[in-house]
């Protein structure tokens, strides 16, 4: 049965094929993909002041604007599988992530946020994760010490969507700010198993 639910989730697992740009090639790549719907968001990342989340391949992502939710995402090393916890509470994803030669596995729930009041501490935080949300981070044996964490950045995000046509049918660019820099992404979503060659089309 755990063999059968393994197999199951991994079939379940997409693929997002990332590209970084600079900055200043923004407009180009605007006017060449012809990319409009623009959208506007501010995402607020969650840890400790050491990074101690991060260090366990944990990310806690708060995001309001065009989309509002709350996300707990994890990546871990040897490959190792996590079961669906979401229940009807959130939406669950598998996702390999493309950029450049590797590729990174992360499991995620995101749920709605439905309250503007943002968290101002860690326990605060915690009270607003769902059931599911915490069952993936005890599957994934994170230790989390909730008193220290707290919010570590707020960027910008802004969104344009394309659709340049066969092979990519859509493409998503976005524009990350935060105080001290920037950095401009490009990347489609793609069917398990079409990681290289997505990324090599995006690339083209």
């Amino acid at each position: 049965m755990l063999l059968s639910l393994s197999l199951h989730a991994q079939e379940r697992c997409g693929v997002e094929a990332k590209l970084l740009l600079s900055p200043i090639e923004l407009q180009a790549v605007v006017s060449s993909l012809n990319a409009g719907k623009e959208t506007t968001s501010q995402i607020y990342f969650f840890d400790t002041g050491t990074l101690d989340l991060l260090s366990q391949g944990l990310i806690i992502r708060l995001r309001q604007g065009a989309t509002n939710d709350l996300t707990v995402k994890v990546r871990q090393p040897g490959g190792k599988e996590f079961f669906d916890s979401s229940g009807k509470e959130g939406h669950w994803k598998c996702e390999d992530d493309f950029v450049g030669s590797g590729s990174t596995r992360s499991y995620s729930i995101a749920v709605k946020f439905v309250t503007r009041q943002l968290p101002n501490t860690g326990i605060e935080l915690f009270e607003l994760l769902t059931a599911g949300q915490r069952e993936l981070l005890k599957q994934a044996h994170v230790s989390v010490d909730w008193v220290g964490v707290t919010r570590i950045a707020v960027i910008h995000s802004i969104d344009w969507h394309a659709a340049p046509g066969p092979p990519l049918n859509k493409v998503t660019l976005e524009m990350w700010k935060w105080k001290s820099g920037q950095v401009l992404e490009l990347s489609t979503r793609a069917s398990p198993g079409s990681g290289p060659s997505r990324y090599a089309e995006l690339r083209h």
